[in-house]
């Protein structure tokens, strides 16, 4: 990840419960913000007594260009980091220290694209899509959204999608560890597609591994990281 100081504050507007412990927190720019869905920024809230994870930390960004509000979407667990998250108060002031960047982005390409979403990972597919279902674009990808529970966030917009876009197909995987059999089960053609990653990084590494041993070849493979989740907790 490009390191870019950015010395924009960001505003607190509200938050929004998605399911099990998973929310919305919605902030406000003091100067105007440009990015491309599926980049993510870095956020600084100081706070008292910070633990190991510090007081920084990297997030996607959920929301599109034209909501009109940048959105993180993030599992509220019992970091320190997490908890001064969850306490804001509306109209409070954030730090963004890094400005949006990332290639995990929305790529043409003649190939048939597959999106693999384990968990919160799910954030910049979320964005890719609903940014491209707003300008009317073709939504052409196969998404495989796995989860430890069916309580997965935005699983109702993907329902509707898939009904306004009937080339967009959606698979859930609940309670087991996606693996190559599985997703070839699902996507037969996977080894000749673009294939996106996101999630925890153990399963994001191991599945990019496995896919390449299979047969896809690296310029195919785009994988995203999520810090500070794993196999438990994603």
């Amino acid at each position: 990840m490009n390191k870019k100081r950015h010395g924009t504050s960001l505003t607190f507007l509200e938050k929004k419960h998605l399911t099990d412990n998973i929310w919305a927190f919605r902030f406000s720019s003091d100067q105007p913000l440009s990015w491309v869905p599926g980049q993510f920024i870095r956020l600084e809230i100081p706070h008292d007594n910070p633990d190991d994870e510090g007081t920084k930390r990297w997030f996607t960004i959920s929301s599109t260009p034209h909501d009109g509000f940048i959105q993180i979407t993030t599992r509220v667990t019992d970091t320190s980091f997490k908890r001064a998250l969850a306490a804001l108060a509306v109209g409070e002031k954030v730090q963004l220290i890094e400005q949006p960047d990332g290639d995990f982005v929305w790529q043409e390409s003649d190939k048939p694209l597959v999106f693999i979403a384990g968990g919160i990972g799910i954030t910049p597919f979320y964005s890719m899509l609903k940014a491209r279902g707003h300008s009317g674009q073709p939504v052409s990808v196969t998404l495989i959204y796995n989860g430890r529970t069916d309580e997965l966030p935005f699983k109702v917009e993907f329902e509707e999608a898939s009904r306004r876009h009937p080339e967009f197909k959606v698979h859930y995987v609940i309670g087991e560890q996606l693996t190559t059999e599985k997703l070839t089960e699902l996507v037969p053609n996977i080894s000749s597609s673009q294939v996106y990653i996101s999630g925890a990084e153990s399963m994001v590494e191991a599945l990019g591994k496995q896919l390449e041993e299979n047969g896809l070849a690296n310029d195919n493979l785009h994988q995203d990281f999520f810090p500070h989740y794993n196999e438990e907790s994603y």
